[in-house]
């Protein structure tokens, strides 16, 4: 299993990459790291927060 880290990922560029690694490669580990600022929008990640393979 590979590990992705993302940083940036609660933005708008960084959710739907997300988003798509975990479509696209359902087995890799995605980890989601995010200063949480203005940009930031956690309801952008409400679908994938319960997949196996995703961690914030």
């Amino acid at each position: 299993m590979k590990n992705i880290l993302v940083t940036g990922g609660a933005g708008f560029i960084g959710s739907n990459f997300v988003k798509m690694m975990l479509d696209k490669y359902p087995l890799y580990r995605i980890i989601n790291v995010d200063a949480l600022t203005y940009a930031a929008n956690l309801e952008n990640l409400q679908d994938v927060s319960v997949h196996p393979n995703y961690s914030f």
